[in-house]
């Protein structure tokens, strides 16, 4: 017999249509002994009917639309890793961004942003403070 539990985690799944037969049989058994999972699979049917309704009235994107973004994505680091301990206010940060553009890489220290890599003129100042 299933648990409310374990039917709570499958009534996203079923909404969605991507339970297996014997996973859907098992869940109709359990919703027809269960008040409290029937108003769940209700909330989240109407939750799924609202959403696909509030998609259907957003505009269409323009035919240039990825063409726009993809010229901002460009612009925008292409890959990144930051490493750290809120703890220990320590963080370090490497960005690379696209064609020809520098490596960059920076420790921050208890809000002190000490560039490693990349632009040095920031470093000879001391730092950025980042509060």
């Amino acid at each position: 017999m299933m648990t409310c539990d374990e039917a709570r985690e499958l009534i996203p799944w079923y909404v969605a249509g991507s339970l297996s037969a014997h996973e859907v049989g098992e869940l109709a058994v359990h919703i027809a002994d269960c008040s409290d999972c029937r108003a769940d699979l209700a909330q989240d049917v109407s939750l799924g009917i609202d959403l696909e309704s509030a998609l259907k009235s957003l505009p269409e994107i323009p035919s240039d639309g990825f063409g726009k973004i993809s010229r901002k994505i460009k612009r925008l680091p292409s890959s990144g890793v930051d490493i750290g301990s809120f703890l220990a206010g320590l963080s370090v940060g490497l960005s690379a961004r696209g064609k020809g553009a520098p490596l960059k890489a920076d420790l921050k220290l208890l809000g002190y942003r000490i560039p490693l890599l990349g632009n040095r003129n920031e470093s000879e100042s001391g730092g950025n403070h980042e509060r």
